[in-house]
């Protein structure tokens, strides 16, 4: 009874606690109920108190203890002392899960996308289950309500709501925008700006970088719980671990794979179009129909430097590789969603965000592709003196080598396909920051340089793929053939869904086409990309006012790299074309091509939208398409066997005589709708059984909408004409 009113005093004063002073007292006295209690007498604090305190602590509906603490140095250290994997709150978590003394039950509203929609559906609990860990005997059914909820340990349910935080602070950024879709794709300036407990502060130049408070805990918490496992001491395969009792080593292994799968589908994943390898989703059956639901919905904003420390914690090990990266378990759990992750984030980026958006995600790249650049110096601003003084210093390759060459066929997509990709994004924002979108540019050529082995292995790599169809199994000598298939197989999975959308706005694409495009010499192909590019940067550059010396030099950087790239071709540019002097060559320099409509060989309705049709309606257009072939079983989700004529039961013994004209009437209305309705399903019958679908994108057609609108105006037209005549006429 004594911690049962301690509890509830715990819990006013936490809820009552909104300044400096009052957080602070509140962590003391928590502090002192963890240590004076043992874990059988601990179950009312986390009953009671516990999730108040979370309330308090990511701010779900106020202003949190976290983003108090950026602003008083003193609150933000007992914040980190009281959190802190060793501090009082873990250890108390710790004793309280082993006697598994409390249940949460997460709630389903605030999990990812997917997950949300996969515990909404029919999807069985053993289905779910072997679909993802998170939902491996964590899944709690209520065959009352009919609901699947996920249930939690006291510590998974902690680390759930701490990988949700930079979600609602970044969803919060996109309800403050605006509150239609429209409005929010045009207003986020203020993805990172505004969320100062993932921000760094401003500060003076020269001046040492201080972490928010939420990345110190994050990278505690990897330090923590993903530990440098010694590789070779386990092997990581859940079937296996049912025959035996897991010694420490497997038990670390499963706590590291939850942490790490709960920061990549709360932070990766979410609402992606595809959250699951598209082979385990068409083997299992699964189809998330969500999909249309989504649209163009922007990403979740500011999640770019937790997962840049995410990627540089996993990636980072003090020696070389060759002796055995043990996070590099993780790698395959994190290629897809990652790749897919950045892959959106330039491809949704909305026309009239700040580009300054997306250079985290470009940052987060970067370092994906360089581990090789991964030290020990990327972490110091987490760690206290003492912590940088025990681990001493890294002795890592400050290059690619040739250690490193399995790692970069086994991501060969991110520096191949994925630069084509930026680079038509770059296209897409050139006019709207020049020199920040010149940057990027300049980086990323400046890493596909950086070495001469590294680009002679994507060379090699890129002639295998082009060339294992029309070279024979006998005469292939080069080594990388074995790698073709992964390639082939990782691109069309890794894409999946991305191109199958209306929403698509990637210029020069064929969607149809799944090949590697980054040593293409076509219109769409990297080389004519990047050449489009300089022209328009040069015309940008061209309009800016002041000094642009530092622009010209990106450029020329951009120039010098493209030429060791491609060859000389590339950086030529014509000298005499200027945009004030040529308006006819300018226009076919600097205007966006697009697919030409007769090679599209994908679903025509889904076709990229060209310049003849009105975007906006042919979006409403696909997607009332849509609906009405799946209201109508026109998508192949009815047999053809099963459609049959339709039989209606009547009772033959009941005559009734016909009297009146309205009787006779209402008659010869029901046989009309009788007649419609047996012509409509025969119409039906046939499209499916010739597998033809609705399709009303014609009528987005630009002469088609001023035809009409021209009709309805008209009657209005000529009621003016008339009304201007009269008035001239009395005058």
């Amino acid at each position: 009874m004594d911690s049962q009113t301690l509890a509830q005093d715990l819990e006013a004063s936490i809820l009552s606690a909104t300044t400096p002073p009052k957080i602070s007292a509140a962590l003391s006295s928590i502090a002192a109920f963890l240590r004076r209690h043992t874990s059988d007498q601990l179950r009312p604090f986390f009953s009671l108190v516990f999730p108040s305190l979370l309330r308090r602590l990511f701010g779900f509906d106020s202003i949190s203890w976290l983003e108090i603490g950026t602003s008083d140095r003193e609150l933000s250290s007992q914040l980190f002392t009281f959190l802190a994997p060793g501090g009082p709150l873990f250890s108390s978590i710790s004793s309280v899960d082993q006697e598994s003394l409390v249940r949460y039950i997460f709630p389903t509203e605030r999990l990812p996308e997917w997950m949300r929609y996969a515990l909404q559906s029919s999807i069985s609990s053993e289905v779910l289950a072997s679909i993802s860990p998170l939902f491996s005997s964590r899944i709690k059914e209520d065959e009352l309500q009919n609901l699947k909820q996920i249930q939690l340990n006291v510590f998974q349910y902690y680390i759930f709501w701490f990988a949700y935080y930079p979600v609602s602070r970044g969803t919060a950024v996109l309800s403050n925008s605006g509150s239609g879709r429209a409005t929010r794709k045009t207003r986020l300036e203020n993805w990172v700006s505004s969320i100062p407990v993932i921000s760094s502060s401003g500060r003076k130049p020269g001046q040492r970088p201080e972490s928010s408070l939420y990345l110190q805990l994050l990278y505690s918490y990897l330090k923590a719980f993903v530990p440098k496992l010694g590789s070779g001491s386990f092997m990581p395969y859940r079937s296996s671990l049912l025959n035996y009792s897991m010694n420490d080593d497997e038990l670390a292994y499963l706590q590291a794979e939850f942490v790490v799968q709960t920061f990549v589908q709360f932070w990766m994943v979410d609402n992606d179009l595809s959250p699951l390898p598209a082979q385990v989703a068409r083997s299992l059956g699964l189809s998330f129909l969500y999909q249309a639901m989504l649209g163009t919905t922007p990403l979740t904003p500011g999640l770019g430097d937790v997962l840049k420390l995410l990627v540089n914690y996993l990636y980072w090990c003090p020696s070389s590789p060759k002796d055995g990266n043990p996070h590099m378990l993780f790698d395959k759990l994190l290629q897809r969603p990652l790749y897919r992750f950045i892959l959106r984030s330039f491809l949704y980026c909305p026309i009239g965000a700040s580009v300054k958006n997306s250079v985290q995600i470009f940052s987060l790249w970067m370092a994906y592709i360089q581990p090789w650049h991964i030290s020990k110096k990327d972490f110091t601003e987490f760690e206290s003196t003492k912590e940088q003084r025990d681990e001493g210093g890294n002795h890592r390759e400050k290059g690619y080598t040739v250690v490193w060459r399995g790692y970069v066929l086994d991501n060969y997509l991110f520096y191949s396909s994925l630069v084509v990709h930026f680079l038509e994004f770059a296209h897409k924002f050139i006019h709207a920051d020049v020199e920040s979108v010149t940057k990027m540019v300049s980086e990323v050529l400046e890493v596909l340089c950086s070495s001469t082995e590294l680009l002679a292995l994507l060379y090699r790599v890129n002639t295998a793929y082009s060339t294992k169809q029309a070279v024979s199994s006998s005469y292939m000598t080069n080594d990388l053939y074995k790698y073709v298939s992964s390639i082939q197989e990782k691109l069309q999975d890794w894409e999946d869904g991305m191109w199958d959308s209306d929403i698509n706005v990637s210029i020069l694409r064929e969607r149809s086409s799944m090949d590697l495009r980054f040593f293409s010499d076509g219109d769409d192909g990297a080389s004519n990309l990047l050449q489009l590019l300089i022209l328009r940067a040069e015309h940008e550059i061209h309009l800016l006012s002041g000094d642009v010396s530092r622009h010209l030099q990106f450029l020329d950087l951009i120039k010098a790299k493209a030429k060791k790239l491609f060859g000389e071709q590339i950086a030529k540019t014509p000298e005499k074309i200027s945009p004030k002097e040529s308006p006819a060559n300018q226009k076919e320099y600097f205007t966006l091509r697009r697919p030409k409509v007769g090679k599209y060989k994908g679903d025509w309705m889904k076709r990229p939208i060209s310049d003849t049709e009105v975007a906006w309606l042919a979006v409403v257009l696909i997607r009332v398409s849509d609906w009405l072939n799946q209201y109508l079983s026109l998508d192949g989700s009815v047999e053809t066997d099963d459609v049959g004529p339709t039989y209606v039961e009547v009772k033959g013994n009941e005559v009734r005589q016909i009297t009146g004209p309205k009787e006779v009437l209402w008659l010869l209305l029901m046989l009309v709708f009788a007649w419609f309705g047996v012509m409509c399903n025969l119409v039906i019958g046939f499209m499916r059984r010739h597998g033809m679908k609705i399709n009303l994108r014609f009528l987005a057609s630009k002469r088609l909408v001023a035809f009409f609108v021209l009709s309805l105006l008209w009657p209005v037209i000529v009621r003016g004409l008339s009304g201007v005549g009269v008035l001239l006429g009395l005058s």
